[in-house]
This record gives C-alpha cells, structure tokens and sequence, in this order.
C-alpha cells in the first residue's frame, strides 16, 4: 500500500475516542514487528493535542506544535515516514499498549512509577513552571514572585498541566481557578477573574510573544520536570534509535531552530 502526499483524515477530538492521523508520504507492505517497530518504515507517534504549543489542532483539526515538529524531526532521522494519531489522555498509554502506536510523543512528564511500566526516551525538554501576571500588573524588572508570595492570591492553572501539580503541592489555599485549555487560562486573567497564573514555561513564553505586550513572566521557575517519550516496556530497542535521533536533533542545530520557531528563543534542551 502507498499513500503520497493526501492526507488521511478520520476524525479529530483529543477528549473523545477518535483519531486523526497525519499525512504519509509511502508506506511499506512490510508489517511491523515485535522485534521492530520501524520494519514498515513508519513511525507511529500518540498524541493528545490539547497542549498549546507543545501539540494541538489548528481549524482544520490539524495537529500542530513543538512536539509534532520534533516527532517528525526524529521520524527523519530514522529514515521513516511520521504517523499520528490524535487520541484521549485518559486512554493514551493504554491504546500504546494494544499497538495502536510505537510511542507518545505528549509532554509526558519523567516519574518513578512511568519508569517501572514503560521505557522512557531521553528527556527532550525541561518544562519549567513559571507565575504569569497581566503586563504592567508588576514592575517590569520584577520577577522574583514565589509561591509563598501568591498564596492568598487567585490562581489560575490548566488541568492535568504541571502548574496543576505545582499548585497541588505547594499552594495552602483553595482559590486555585481550573481552566480546560490555556486559552480560556488567559482569557481569565485579562478578564482579571485570577491574579496570576501558574504555568508551563514554554505556554508563557508562547503566549507572551503571540500576545505582545499583554502578559509578562514574573517569576524565576518555581518548579521543573522533564518530558520524555514513551515506548512499550518491551521495546527498548525502540527507545535506543528514538534516542539516538535526539541527540543528532540536538547537535546539528534542528532543537535550536524548532525552539526559536515555536518560542521566539532557544528554550536549551534538556540534559
């Protein structure tokens, strides 16, 4: 079978059951095997594309983003074609474990218990949480907030988001504000229905150059985590060539550009 240049579309809601699958460019007869996951020169990537700008979908249900750029970066230097599929989170390792997919690619956080099930690739970014407040809010040299400084202020955080894990951890009071995506986040604190936001970095920095001069990072990061792919536990050969591929994405100035596209600076990868 051989696609060439159309695009496959199923359907697209990353809450819901369906999924969307970019498009190929030639895909082999041979099927995959156990022993390897590239055998029929496709590299199937899990998604849920809610995450602006790590992965999301534009208004043709697209998936777009930092993430999706690297996965078919990565893709190109395996030698195979980038397959994606756009699914729920709440099912996302699970349908990895029934091979509908190699790995996710889904600013998956590195943790203990995800290192016992799955095998993890290099991190590939360091996902600092920052406080955002509305531009002018504090004196444009201040970012020296701390968690102990907003604790009886009004949070806003995106569910299932490292700044909801930060808040959970560290904030003593109950005026955490959850929104679904980071735009409705944003929305509320112009709308001043929160004092700041807790936050990924790279959404920070995102929205501060898509909405110049509206919001400004008024802190030093008050957490970190690193973001990883995710493959079978059984498939560390997987793992190894996705690995590889980082570290020559890495050297040759492709993680560089990716960030200068996506964030308007070099967000440094993750060592």
């Amino acid at each position: 079978m051989s696609i060439t240049k159309k695009f496959v579309l199923f359907a697209t809601v990353c809450l819901g059951l369906a999924i969307f699958v970019l498009p190929l460019s030639g895909c082999s007869k041979q099927s995959k095997t156990s022993g390897n996951s590239l055998a029929d020169k496709t590299l199937t990537i899990g998604v849920c594309a809610n995450h602006e700008p790590m992965s999301y979908t534009d208004s043709k249900q697209n998936v777009k983003g930092f993430e999706i750029d690297l996965g078919n970066a990565i893709a190109k230097k395996l030698g195979v074609n980038p397959f994606w599929i756009n699914t729920s989170w709440n099912s996302i390792f699970d349908r990895m474990n029934k091979n509908k997919y190699d790995c996710v690619i889904s600013s998956v956080t590195r943790t203990s218990s995800r290192k016992d099930n799955f095998c993890l690739s290099d991190s590939y970014f360091t996902n600092n949480i920052v406080i955002v407040a509305k531009n002018g809010q504090e004196e444009a040299s201040d970012q020296n907030k701390t968690l102990e400084n907003i604790q009886d202020k009004k949070i806003g955080i995106v569910v299932n988001s490292g700044g909801a894990g930060t808040a959970k951890a560290h904030l003593n009071h109950s005026d955490v504000q959850k929104y679904n995506t980071i735009d409705h986040a944003f929305e509320a604190l112009k709308n001043n229905s929160v004092d700041y936001l807790l936050i990924d970095e790279s959404e920070a920095v995102y929205f501060s150059k898509k909405y110049p001069n509206k919001y400004q990072i008024v802190s030093k990061p008050v957490a970190s985590e690193q973001y990883v792919i995710v493959c079978r536990k059984n498939n560390k050969r997987l793992t190894n060539q996705i690995n590889h591929a980082l570290r020559q994405i890495k050297q040759d100035g492709t993680y560089e550009n990716l960030t200068m596209k996506w964030f308007g600076q070099n967000m440094s990868p993750a060592q």
